[in-house]
């Protein structure tokens, strides 16, 4: 065997090396989850929000007289002090309240809603809005400013 020894297998600095691109490969992985938690649960509360103001139309639609009346007509509450609790002598004022209950605990404590009822000619609509805040999701974005996030729904009584 004149012309030495051939050599099999990897030096230190070859392993070092693969060690440090998988490091990286990783750590750009753990980024990538964080981003993925945040869109997930932004997605969540939206869908939320879209299954909350059908279930509002649907409520219109089951009392009509009442909603061209107006009697559905609210605005945005200050949920800052705590969920409202449901109450109400007609069906109106009833389901108004439980649907703000239900909106502002869905939607984390945060959430609210705007329904106005409109007549033009012979129709009537019904223009739903929910609410929430999504601080924790635009946080982990990095981004500052308005969190609060909305969804409108029109409606045709």
């Amino acid at each position: 065997m004149a012309g030495g020894k051939l050599s099999e297998g990897f030096t230190l600095v070859e392993v070092l090396v693969s060690v440090l691109i998988l490091g990286v490969g990783l750590l750009g992985l753990a980024g990538l989850q964080n981003v993925g938690i945040s869109a997930g649960y932004s997605a969540l509360q939206r869908s939320q929000a879209s299954w909350l103001a059908s279930e509002m139309a649907d409520l219109l639609r089951a009392n009509p007289d009442a909603a061209r009346a107006g009697a559905y007509d609210t605005n945005f509450l200050d949920v800052a002090a705590g969920c409202p609790k449901s109450a109400g002598s007609t069906r109106a004022q009833l389901d108004l309240g439980q649907w703000q209950a239900n909106a502002c605990e869905t939607l984390g404590g945060t959430g609210s809603g705007l329904v106005q009822v409109a007549h033009s000619g012979g129709q009537y609509s019904a223009l739903i809005v929910v609410r929430w805040s999504d601080r924790r999701a635009r946080e982990r974005l990095g981004e500052v400013g308005n969190a609060w996030e909305t969804f409108t729904y029109r409606a045709g009584l």
